[in-house]
């Protein structure tokens, strides 16, 4: 269920009266009734064309939050739903108010505020029929603002409670991979990722297995992972030492592109474009690394010239492999539509690897 079905049924949880006018009548006698109505405040503000009066009704501001974030209008959803929590607390709509705030400001997104919307939620209803879905949005609201730590406890709890669909079990570990990779958890990441794997394996004929983001999410945490180690490893001294990282880091750069290309094989193109670009970043990292090695310090600088060419020379299919993998997946990007933020600083390394190329000896 996507966040604005929630939202319309958190609207008709209150019941239907929520939707009418909230007043119970009372006949008080012959012709005489008393009517009880739900708070109502007046706010009173300066603007250009004088002073301007707005009636602040708890149900009407509710109505108008549902409204604002069905029309994809998350920060007015936010400032609706925050004047229920600022002005009417006893109200009736406080309650769904908080947790709707929380995913007004997630979508915004704000999410170290909409975790601590989503906390309170839990503290103040901890038993509700909607806590585990609070504690989904927690712990995605906790690894939107890198708190990775406490990412994982609420997604881990949100795992451990009832009613896990194979949809939500699928975002619930991917997210999981993300926030325990960041913890340089790097083997628990892996193996988290390959439960999303072996999940999508088993039920690949389902139409909502296809392009599914959470998947090729986890795909590109496995792939991270081996990058992540490959881009630790450093050349230096003494030789020896350089010869086994060298082995070391080409199996990883190895790994990481299998788990790349398999993640652009899954047909998102969110995730198919970040996996291309990592392929181009493998690639100019290998060279980068090779470059800045570590060199004998008994070299004349025309020996250390000589070196350097020669280096320029062995690594100079690194550089074009990258050059190639950043124009092939920049052009494919686009042809699936692609928007220009996905691509980061791809460009400006392309145009940098292309200067670098010219400037190399040509292969032999």
């Amino acid at each position: 269920m996507d966040e604005r079905s929630r939202t319309a049924l958190r609207c008709r949880r209150i019941g239907a009266i929520a939707i009418a006018v909230a007043c119970a009548v009372q006949a008080c006698g012959p012709g005489t009734q008393t009517v009880h109505m739900d708070p109502l405040r007046f706010e009173g503000r300066r603007t250009a064309g004088g002073v301007r009066v707005d009636l602040l009704d708890p149900e009407v501001l509710f109505l108008e939050g549902v409204r604002a974030f069905d029309e994809k209008r998350p920060e007015e959803a936010a400032s609706k739903f925050g004047l229920i929590l600022e002005h009417f607390r006893e109200s009736r709509f406080a309650k769904p108010a908080l947790f709707n705030r929380g995913l007004a400001l997630l979508a915004v997104p704000r999410p170290r505020e909409a975790a601590a919307d989503f906390e309170a939620y839990l503290a103040l209803h901890p038993g509700d029929p909607d806590a585990p879905d609070a504690w989904h949005r927690l712990g995605q609201s906790l690894c939107d603002a890198a708190e990775w730590a406490r990412a994982e406890a609420a997604l881990r709890t949100r795992a451990a409670l009832p009613s896990v669909t194979l949809l939500l079990e699928v975002e619930l570990y991917a997210r999981l991979a993300l926030a325990l990779r960041m913890q340089g958890r790097y083997e628990e990441a892996r193996e988290t990722a390959a439960k999303v794997m072996a999940l999508h394996d088993r039920h690949a004929t389902l139409p909502e297995m296809e392009g599914n983001y959470f998947v090729a999410m986890a795909s590109f945490q496995a792939a991270e992972v081996f990058h992540d180690l490959f881009a630790r490893i450093k050349f230096v001294l003494p030789v020896e030492r350089m010869e086994k990282d060298l082995l070391d880091k080409a199996t990883l750069f190895m790994k990481a592109q299998a788990e790349y290309l398999r993640t652009m094989r899954l047909r998102n193109n969110y995730w198919g474009v970040s996996a291309g670009v990592r392929v181009g970043r493998l690639y100019e990292e290998f060279y980068d690394d090779v470059m800045n090695a570590e060199v004998p310090p008994d070299l004349s600088p025309e020996e250390l010239e000589v070196y350097r060419d020669e280096l320029r020379r062995r690594t100079r299919p690194m550089v074009a492999k990258a050059v190639d993998a950043y124009e092939r997946n920049i052009a494919l990007a686009r042809m699936y539509g692609a928007r220009d933020e996905w691509f980061g600083d791809m460009p400006a390394r392309l145009d940098r690897l292309r200067r670098v190329l010219q400037a190399m000896p040509p292969p032999e």
